[in-house]
């Protein structure tokens, strides 16, 4: 079975040899390999400064051009940052990035600010992988990233997104808002622009009852499978997310072969091929 890991961190350092020994390890077919945050206090009230983007831009490609059919990098903006949207061109049209990664800090996705770059995105067609739910490390910034505030992209339809971690703890907010969108398209999920990414950050005690949820609402035609790991401890965390999952996908809820297949494969792939 082909597994995209759609949620994959990187430090900085690493090598595209060590990545794809590690995918390979895992049993992994292809990930996303999100760029590096440019600033050096991601907890920080200001944003990077434009130059501080270029390095982190010209890493992750580099490692997605070795391998583009396994490696899919994304570029991480800052709306705040100036010239931010000369960038996003330059990250996506000109070195082929995939997609962008943001986490919402002390800016949030219903700001204004943010719509001329929705537009720039509908523009361009690639997706935003967004994080969504609290946050353990950030400060106090999980008021920035609860799954009501995405509601907004219902306005720029042309855009394709996901939200990660089930939002935990707001999965059950996260979930009806799936069904808002949903319904903004007359209930026909094909032609749904939101997508959810279900790596971890529903601790075990709580993510049987968040895909019991998900899955029989939103269909495993739009939950993503992802880890989280970092590039370079995908060998040693991936496996066990998939035994995991795979456990109480097919043992605790008995989904189909093909409903495994989309939750581990297919629905990433509708993501990054626009359907």
């Amino acid at each position: 079975m082909n597994i995209w890991d759609c949620h994959v961190h990187m430090r900085g350092g690493e090598t595209a040899d060590e990545i794809l020994r590690g995918m390979d390890a895992a049993g992994i077919t292809r990930i996303c390999l999100f760029a590096r945050y440019p600033g050096r206090d991601i907890e920080g009230h200001g944003p990077p400064p434009a130059e501080a983007y270029r390095p982190a831009i010209e890493e992750v490609a580099a490692i997605q051009e070795v391998d583009p059919d396994r490696i899919y990098g994304l570029f991480w903006p800052d709306p705040r940052s100036e010239g931010i949207l000369d960038l996003v061109e330059y990250a996506l049209l000109d070195k082929g990035l995939r997609g962008l990664k943001m986490i919402p800090n002390h800016w949030s996705p219903c700001d204004e600010l943010l719509f001329p770059l929705y537009e720039k995105m509908q523009a361009i067609g690639k997706p935003i992988q967004f994080h969504s739910g609290i946050l353990y490390g950030f400060g106090d910034s999980s008021r920035f990233c609860q799954p009501v505030l995405y509601e907004a992209l219902v306005n720029f339809p042309g855009v394709r997104f996901s939200l990660a971690h089930i939002s935990w703890p707001w999965v059950d907010e996260c979930i009806a808002v799936f069904g808002r969108f949903r319904a903004a398209v007359r209930y026909q999920t094909a032609d749904c622009q939101m997508w959810i990414d279900t790596c971890r950050g529903t601790p075990d005690a709580w993510r049987l009852e968040a895909l019991r949820k998900a899955v029989p609402f939103c269909g495993t035609k739009r939950l993503m499978y992802g880890t989280d790991c970092t590039a370079g401890s995908i060998a040693g965390n991936a496996p066990w997310h998939i035994r995991k999952d795979t456990d109480i996908l097919v043992n605790e809820m008995g989904l189909s072969e093909e409903q495994v297949e989309e939750f581990f494969w297919g629905a990433a792939e509708a993501l990054y091929s626009g359907g």
